[in-house]
């Protein structure tokens, strides 16, 4: 099972591979896209290596991972989409990411409607959970947008973390 390639009428979502471990990487430790990933601790390359090879590894077996998303026409990267699966849980999230000069564009949303289209149609799954840190307004607004309602407030280790879902039949009305 392998991811396929999708697009969007701005993005070439092409699924993630080994090579793309240092431009990923150099992404995650930007200080700006830090505030909100990797409960900003600046990661080493060899985690981010493992977080591809653990990725790829859950397309291969489940047809559950993620895609860079390439802004067209340049094909430049602008971040990365998709899914894994939560902790040791047969729960499925939505991750999303952008380089800051992406930010405010809608590419998120568009991305991330399009991974969810392939996830419901291709039936791995019928239900999705997407996390926020609170003070993230803007990737409240992008789970908002894709007709997710808010679950609950948790802790994620110690940080609180904002949970959302979104339903197969609920997203057909909203898609």
């Amino acid at each position: 099972m392998s991811l396929p390639r999708l697009e969007t009428p701005r993005l070439v979502m092409r699924p993630w591979s080994a090579d793309d471990v240092d431009e990923l990487h150099r992404m995650w430790i930007d200080p700006q896209v830090l505030r909100y990933l990797w409960d900003g601790e600046a990661i080493t390359r060899e985690r981010a290596a493992a977080t591809v090879e653990a990725a790829l590894t859950s397309a291969a077996h489940h047809g559950v991972g993620l895609w860079c998303l390439l802004r067209k026409p340049a094909r430049a990267l602008a971040g990365f989409c998709g899914f894994r699966f939560i902790a040791d849980s047969p729960d499925i999230e939505l991750l999303y990411g952008l380089k800051p000069e992406y930010w405010g564009q809608g590419l998120a949303t568009e991305a991330s409607r399009a991974a969810l289209r392939h996830g419901f149609e291709a039936g791995l799954f019928t239900k999705v959970y997407a996390r926020t840190d609170p003070p993230n307004r803007a990737s409240v607004r992008v789970i908002e947008r894709l007709g997710m309602e808010f679950e609950r407030e948790a802790l994620a280790g110690p940080l609180p973390t904002l949970i959302y879902s979104l339903r197969r039949e609920a997203f057909s009305l909203t898609d």
